[in-house]
């Protein structure tokens, strides 16, 4: 298929075109001259000396506007690819849902009514079929991500996930990956044990010892507990600092990540604010600085060799692993900005995701009570001595549903809702549908509605972890495909490098939790297996927010993150 371009105006009013060729030849084009010449003669009213200017300015934009429209809907490569009608129009018209928290939602419904391409944007489209996008995203750099608008909130250098040349990129994931590797995350398993889930335990243990001399139930704020615990096994794994979040309940480093989040938000989507942040929101960048502070702090400290445990050289830690890396063409090591963008990239983005996933598993099975039962179970036939703390290596032989139960959970709210975006640089790239997408074309996956895709997953809507076990309705072959087509930590070069690191998490804290600890939604808590969502006949959901950077998690973990425990008395 032939293509065209066709550029407009000129600065702020300039647009660039692809069209199909054919489209010059069909009575369309008389349509395309006419308004062209609206078009011209409006820029030289404009330009006229004699005239209003205003009135010339109005008439001008107006058919600026109108023309964009006309063109947009009509002419280019992707007119012929459904979407609502604003959507296709401005990319704008989404932040009203990004702020809400609700985009993934509202994709999922686009979806739902126009297909598996849908166009949101002049000249961006989201797909969910998993050939398209298995294929967009294991291809090597053949599509790059989209230049990053600004990364200042990490400091100019720009790290793993901002970093948009493939070369760059491809050199720099080989100096970071070494941190998450298998053999790596096997040997740091005690430290992630201890520091984790049996530091989590002793502190639940202190709560049902302090409920009994007040003679009331036991209760945990689950959001709050996992994100303290994800970001002390962070810290310890990270730099080798004992954050003791657990034990102070301090949010201090929390409250930077929230900032963080924030000044990532104002600098993608109002630049314009963003230029005036320290006047507007001061409080917010006061947080920001110190949590900066503290990371840089902490490189500084170990870069300078400063300190020392026993008078021994620290521990082989992700920090010392980013300082130790040596690039493989030019042999030269990354500089102290490059690494204190990693570290603190990896300090925001990672135990966050970890601990939503830990939340919303634990939610979900309350309110799948038989779901629990069996998991329960499994755990405590399988791993009876309480004694014994259930590790990594041991657990994952023997627990077939928890692993299942996990990637459930993945599947029906993945911590990390946000799309993954690419861009076609290739002319005519062909989709299954049959629509091509023409080079400058903006592609986006929601995860969330890969996830929900009809087409791809039985029953959507309903949380069976099942669906991920061989058993009489599922094959090996079954399962595995069903495995592939899950986005949670993304695939192809630009996968998500802790993902290593956040599965073992997961699987010990839930197996020594769910071993040792009967749990049980509060009284008073709105939801339960009995409170049925009318939409769906499946039980009613919490809230969440969806943070482009930091993913999903609770809606309102004060008051809706509580749940009940106790030591359990079974086997």
């Amino acid at each position: 298929m032939a293509y065209s371009t066709i550029t407009l105006g000129s600065g702020t009013f300039q647009l660039t075109f692809t069209f199909d060729s054919k489209v010059l030849s069909t009575p369309i084009y008389i349509v395309w001259w006419i308004t062209s010449n609206f078009f011209c003669t409006l820029y030289k009213l404009l330009r006229s000396p004699d005239g209003n200017t205003v009135y010339h300015a109005v008439c001008y934009f107006s058919g600026f506007i109108l023309l964009r429209a006309i063109i947009i809907l009509n002419w280019t490569t992707l007119s012929l690819i459904p979407g609502p009608l604003v959507s296709k129009l401005f990319y704008k018209s989404l932040i009203y849902y990004k702020i809400k928290g609700t985009l993934h939602q509202h994709i999922l419904r686009q979806h739902q009514k126009y297909g598996q391409v849908v166009r949101l944007g002049p000249e961006q489209v989201y797909i969910t079929n998993p050939s398209d996008w298995k294929h967009i995203l294991s291809s090597s750099y053949e599509y790059p991500k989209r230049i990053p608008p600004d990364n200042s909130v990490f400091g100019p250098p720009l790290n793993t996930l901002a970093i948009h040349d493939s070369k760059e990129h491809g050199i720099r994931r080989i100096l970071v990956d070494p941190a998450y590797t298998t053999t790596y995350i096997k040997a740091m398993e005690k430290i992630i044990l201890d520091t984790g889930p049996m530091r989590l335990k002793s502190k639940i243990d202190e709560e049902i010892c302090f409920s009994k001399e007040q003679s009331r139930p036991a209760k945990i704020n689950h959001a709050n507990v996992f994100n303290y615990m994800s970001l002390d096994v962070f810290g310890k794994l990270g730099f080798d600092e004992d954050f003791g979040m657990l034990d102070t309940c301090n949010d201090t480093i929390l409250e930077g990540i929230k900032a963080v989040e924030f000044i990532y938000m104002l600098e993608n989507y109002s630049p314009f604010l963003a230029k005036y942040k320290k006047r507007l929101f001061p409080w917010i960048v006061k947080k920001y600085d110190t949590f900066l502070l503290f990371i840089k702090n902490i490189v500084d400290e170990r870069m300078k060799g400063l300190k020392w445990n026993n008078n021994k050289p620290f521990r082989r830690d992700i920090l010392q692993v980013f300082i130790d890396a040596v690039d493989p063409e030019t042999n030269r090591f990354m500089n102290k900005g490059q690494i204190i963008s990693e570290s603190l990239l990896h300090l925001v983005k990672g135990p966050k995701s970890t601990s939503s996933t830990l939340s919303w598993t634990l939610f979900l099975l309350m309110v799948y009570p038989i779901t629990y039962r069996k998991v329960c179970y499994e755990i405590r036939s399988a791993f009876p001595d309480k004694s014994k703390p259930i590790t990594y290596t041991e657990g994952l032989s023997k627990l077939s549903y928890l692993e299942a139960i996990l990637l459930e959970s993945m599947r029906f709210i993945p911590a990390s809702v946000t799309s993954i975006s690419r861009k076609i640089t290739k002319p005519g790239l062909k989709l299954v549908s049959g629509h091509i997408l023409p080079s400058g074309t903006k592609v986006k996956m929601s995860i969330y509605s890969i996830h929900h895709d009809k087409k791809l997953w039985k029953y959507p809507h309903v949380f069976s972890p099942e669906r991920f076990m061989v058993n009489e309705y599922s094959s090996k072959q079954d399962v595995d495909q069903r495995k592939q087509n899950l986005l949670t930590f993304s695939m192809g070069p630009r996968a998500c490098p802790g993902h290593n690191l956040a599965w073992c998490e997961m699987f010990m804290t839930l197996a020594n939790l769910l071993r040792d600890y009967d749990f049980w939604l509060p009284e008073d808590m709105p939801y339960g297996p009995d409170v049925i969502d009318e939409e769906t006949g499946q039980p009613k959901i919490i809230p969440g927010f969806l943070a482009e950077f930091t993913g999903y998690s609770l809606k309102n973990p004060q008051s809706e993150g509580w749940i009940c425990v106790k030591h359990n008395t079974s086997i």
